[in-house]
Formats: structure tokens, sequence, C-alpha cells
């Protein structure tokens, strides 16, 4: 198709559609750089220093704003059980161990005071023990369990998942997964202290009083995740879909 322009002859019509859209683009092209023109001479006075110098503040202002909410992430992300506390300059502080029962008093196993220390917990070395536990029935196998564990890596909590039968699990019997087979006495500080290193969980009232112990080869049992650091366990038992208890552990541990 041809358009006749007078005594100018004929034109194609791709030819004039071609014409068209470059006039187009350079008239858009020519308004961009126009609006470009006017902001540099608005916010940098025409300097285009000064606008490199305005983009460095306006990154460098968000890469502190980052750092700084990294930075108190722990203040208000922490998971329940674990504790903080402001001191009197305001600074925070995490307290190495403590424990909450999540469950309620009719519950029949009744923790009523654990306190470990030193803090951090030495896996490896002496261990001072405060225990005092009341169990109202005979908790015999199976036992279900569900466990809830997480590691602080900085200000972050993250989640361990279940790796070869330890981290955040579901057990149909924990039972099962006790390292010290019938076969075997229990060793060091379960007899001493009078306490069951297996299933079942006999009824009665379990008391330790400022007693120190150490398990020689512990380290053998843990996982490989389990390093130095901050952990925090949460754990519900079951038996007959009847819960048992309910605790949730903080700790720092180091080997």
């Amino acid at each position: 198709m041809k358009i006749q322009f007078g005594d100018k002859g004929e034109v194609s019509w791709d030819v004039l559609l071609e014409a068209l859209d470059k006039e187009q683009y350079l008239d858009q092209r020519h308004q961009q750089e126009n609006c470009c023109r006017k902001c540099l001479r608005k916010c940098c006075g025409g300097s285009w220093l000064s606008l490199v110098f305005v983009v460095s503040v306006v990154i460098c202002s968000q890469a502190f704003l980052f750092l700084y909410l990294l930075s108190t992430w722990g203040a208000f992300y922490t998971p329940a059980g674990h504790l903080v506390y402001n001191d009197t300059l305001g600074k925070l502080h995490h307290v190495h161990f403590s424990w909450s029962n999540c469950g309620d008093s009719l519950d029949p196993i009744q923790l009523k005071q654990l306190r470990v220390s030193p803090d951090p917990v030495p896996l490896n070395g002496n261990i001072t023990l405060d225990l005092n536990c009341l169990v109202t029935e005979t908790a015999n196998a199976p036992i279900s369990a569900d466990f809830e564990v997480e590691r602080r890596i900085f200000w972050l909590w993250v989640k361990i998942p279940c790796l070869d039968g330890l981290g955040s699990c579901h057990y149909n019997d924990v039972c099962e997964v006790i390292p010290f087979p019938p076969s075997e006495p229990c060793p060091d500080p379960f007899p001493r202290f009078k306490l069951p290193c297996r299933c079942p969980a006999l009824k009665g009232h379990y008391i330790v009083k400022n007693s120190t112990f150490s398990v020689p080869g512990i380290v053998s049992y843990l996982p490989s995740w389990l390093i130095s650091g901050d952990y925090y366990v949460h754990g519900v038992a079951y038996k007959n879909s009847t819960r048992l208890g309910c605790y949730s552990v903080y700790a720092s541990v180091s080997y």
C-alpha cells in the first residue's frame, strides 16, 4: 500500500510507519533526558558527582539499618521458654540455663526444680545437679514423644531437623532410643542418685541435692550437629494419648 504526497511522489505504508516510530522514539528519549536533567538540577544542583554522593548515602543508610535489625533480632525473636532480661544499663542478657513447664499440675511427671551448673554446661566435664521431680504413676513402654530442638546461630534460632533419630523428632516409643540396654546395669550417676536410666519410669519422688557427676564417653552418644552453643529443647511425652509431661529447656553447652 502506498500514499500519494502531492508532487513529492508516493511513499509506501511500511516506510511511513518506520519513520513515525523513529520520530516517536526520539521524542520519548528527548522527554526522558529532559526529565533527568530537571531532577538532577533540583536534587543535586546539576552535578553528577552530587548525585553519586546522594545515592551512596542512601545505600549506606539501608545497609546500616539492615545490620541494626540483625543485631537486635535476638531481642524480639526468642523461642518460648528462653528467658532474656535487660539490666539497669539496658544491656540484653540471655539466661544460659532455664526451664519451664508447658503442661499442667495434673500431668503424672511434675518437675519441681532443675538447676545445672556450671554455665555453659560442660558435656565432657563435671556437672552439678539439683533436681526435684515427682512421678505420680509408673510410665511403661511404649511412651510416644515429640521434640523440637533449635540452635542459636548468630542472631537467629534455627530448627534442627530429625537426623539419625535425634533432633526435632517424633518417637512412637522414646524408650527404644535410650542408649542403656536392659542387659547392662545403669551407669553412674543413675544408681548413686537413685534415678531410672531406662523405661519404665517408676512412680516415686526423685530428689538430687547439689550433687556432682560426670558421664565419661557421653560425647560418643552425641550427634554430629551438637557442637558448643545455645540450644532450646521443647518436649512432650504421651502414654496412650494421655500427656505425661511437657517441658521446655534452654541451655548453653560446651565440650
